[in-house]
């Protein structure tokens, strides 16, 4: 489930994206990747164990720094099934626009 991400209305400004927190209920492990235009750089994050009830939501941290990016959600195994409530993404702006 790829989710677009871009900060106000320019499209040079370069973007850190520090992390995700989800709501999620399901079976089996949940994993998250962070990828740029293209799919040129990734970062694979920590999979999330998931059950069918959950007291917290649990949050991954990230070190991803791109002009655009995707927040790709999938689990690998079959049968494996999640419900997302609700997507938190930890996002700031660092660059307005690419040295020139």
């Amino acid at each position: 489930m790829p989710v677009n991400s871009q900060i106000g209305s320019r499209s040079e400004e370069i973007v850190h994206f520090a992390g995700v927190r989800l709501r999620v209920t399901g079976s089996g492990n949940l994993d998250l990747q962070f990828l740029s235009l293209d799919s040129v750089d990734t970062q694979t994050l920590a999979a999330i164990p998931m059950s069918s009830t959950n007291a917290r939501e649990p949050t991954r941290l990230a070190n991803f720094i791109s002009q655009r990016g995707q927040l790709k959600i999938s689990t690998n195994v079959i049968d494996e099934t999640f419900k997302i409530n609700r997507i938190i993404l930890f996002v700031k702006p660092i660059w307005s626009q690419y040295p020139g």
